[in-house]
């Protein structure tokens, strides 16, 4: 399917969001019950949900249903392939998400062009315009549903650069630009506002930024406003689907046309607004590969009350997930640890993985598989390590049953130990 069918079908999918956000509230949830009904009967066509579900499941089972765990994702992922011919093909992405732990999931038009419409929706309610200068700084994907879109025509006033460029042509690259709309992840942002306040320089047309991938702090919010002087929209993506986004009163709105987000506790109970519980994802758009009651991986605040902005989405009041710190090279320069990140999330060796910087020279791999690394993939493991860092670092292999949080809930893909020692102790 064409890249302009699909911004077609985003469209209309969009001028209906922009609608059904302000249903009222029993009108959206027989909508969303409908759509969970119809995801439900595709789930028990395959088989892996079939056996799950014991043959039928129906909208009054669903609270009680298993939660789908990570490691269980690939074996979904075969069992909907095996219902097609060995040479079928389906839009695809990978992603480590929260939890260091890759994942290949299939998407189908539906659930596309829903993404696709919830992403316009939160950038066209917080002001943003394709006709208007705008500039992305993020990952960009090759032979993915997004990397199409980015190299296709489409892409109107829109200007894109690789989170990977070193920052401060970034930052040249973003005056000779000058957007009025710049969109990238926070630790980047960090890294870039680090620049402009050394310069005392700002982008003179700059009316917004907006970020996602990562969790937005308040104090980075803030410095952005001071820096730049301008406000910050966060949103709360994956690669499964788009989840929630900020409204420019600041509440957080979820995607219930898109998702059904639910906030547990560990017996998979929803727990009380104000508390912190892990998500639980259900898309309800991709009848290819419905995700049911997934365990993404990240932590959330639930949230009961309204939004003054006068949508009925329900809200969450805070988000809690995955977290960086950058890596700090011999010569002082700092690195940020993405590009290595995307490299290990496609090595299918790796069911779970963390980056731990001890030195400026010295790095640990802690990893979840099923067996032990080949020298092989040990090899070009650490040809990454080389090529993406420095080539005189050393890379340690360890083995791990399972890699944790830190106490506040986090998963920290990248961790560097020398972020809380002097730089005496960092040799």
């Amino acid at each position: 399917m064409s890249i302009l069918t699909n911004l077609f079908g985003a469209t209309l999918r969009y001028a209906k969001f922009h609608r059904s956000q302000y249903w009222e509230p029993e009108r959206l949830q027989a909508y969303r019950k409908d759509l969970l009904q119809k995801t439900l009967i595709a789930a028990t066509r395959i088989p892996f949900y079939a056996s799950r579900f014991e043959g039928t499941c129906d909208l009054k089972d669903f609270p009680g249903l298993p939660c789908l765990k990570r490691s269980e994702v690939s074996k979904l992922n075969q069992s909907v392939r095996s219902l097609y011919p060995p040479t079928a093909s389906f839009p695809s992405d990978c992603s480590s998400g929260s939890t260091g732990m890759p994942i290949e999931v299939l998407f189908d038009a539906s659930h596309q062009r829903g993404r696709y419409a919830a992403r316009i929706r939160y950038l066209r309610q917080n002001g943003w315009s394709p006709l208007q200068r705008n500039a992305w700084i993020i990952y960009l994907p090759e032979r993915t549903p997004d990397g199409y879109l980015i190299q296709s025509r489409a892409r109107l006033a829109s200007n894109f650069l690789s989170i990977f460029t070193d920052f401060a042509e970034q930052v040249a690259w973003l005056r000779r630009v000058d957007p009025l709309f710049l969109y990238t992840i926070p630790s980047n942002l960090e890294a870039l506002l680090d620049l402009f306040e050394a310069s005392g320089q700002r982008l003179p047309s700059l009316k917004r930024l907006f970020t996602g991938g990562e969790v937005l702090e308040d104090d980075l919010r803030s410095r952005a406003h001071r820096v730049l002087g301008v406000e910050v929209s966060d949103n709360y993506g994956t690669t499964e689907a788009f989840l929630a986004w900020e409204c420019p009163e600041g509440s957080y709105h979820i995607n219930s046309e898109h998702v059904l987000l639910e906030v547990v506790d560990e017996a998979g109970r929803p727990v009380a607004p104000g508390k912190t519980g892990k998500v639980l994802v259900t898309t309800l758009e991709n009848y290819l590969m419905p995700l049911v009651r997934y365990e993404i991986g990240d932590y959330a605040v639930a949230a009961e009350e309204n939004c003054p902005c006068g949508r009925n989405l329900p809200l969450l009041k805070s988000i809690v997930g995955r977290s960086i710190n950058f890596f700090r090279l011999k010569d002082g320069r700092l690195v940020s640890p993405w590009e290595l990140v995307v490299r290990l999330k496609y090595r299918p060796e790796l069911r779970q993985f963390q980056i731990i910087q001890e030195t400026v020279d010295r790095y640990e791999l802690h990893f979840v598989a099923e067996s032990p690394l080949t020298p092989e993939s040990q090899a070009q493991l650490r040809r990454f390590f080389h090529e993406v860092l420095d080539s005189d670092v050393t890379v340690e292999f360890m083995p791990v049953e399972k890699i944790p949080r830190t106490p506040s809930g986090k998963f920290m893909t990248a961790l560097s130990r020398l972020s809380d020692r002097p730089r005496s102790e960092q040799m």
